[in-house]
């Protein structure tokens, strides 16, 4: 009756251990993405006060070449525009939601080969 007691106290330990595996690599798995998402998060908002500053100064650059206090800020502004709705039918005619599918698929790819590496 020890023997069987023994054997199952170490399985009961062996799949609580496995337990316990599963759960760290889950929690580690979450905080590589959750650490992936924060840098990627910094990395956008940088960019967009980049993207910001950059058109003020072209704004302002318009405005001195043209001799305008306010036609600079319009064509930027008009090309913003421009740019907005060529991304409206492009999103229409799901082509971007076709190369964002596909961009999504090599990123999950890429990111469970470096997970088995």
């Amino acid at each position: 009756m020890s023997v069987i007691n023994k054997l199952v106290d170490k399985l009961s330990e062996y799949i609580r251990l496995k337990g316990e595996k599963l759960k760290l690599e889950i929690i580690a798995q979450v905080a590589k993405l959750l650490a992936h998402f924060v840098a990627f998060l910094t990395i956008a908002i940088i960019g967009l006060f980049l993207l910001i500053f950059l058109s003020m100064a072209l704004s302002a650059y318009l405005n001195m070449i043209l001799d305008s206090p306010h036609l600079g800020y319009l064509i930027v502004a008009g090309f913003y525009f421009i740019m907005l709705l060529i991304i409206f039918f492009l999103l229409r005619s799901n082509n971007i939601q076709k190369w964002l599918e596909a961009l999504f698929v090599n990123l999950s790819e890429t990111i469970a080969e470096q997970n088995e590496e």
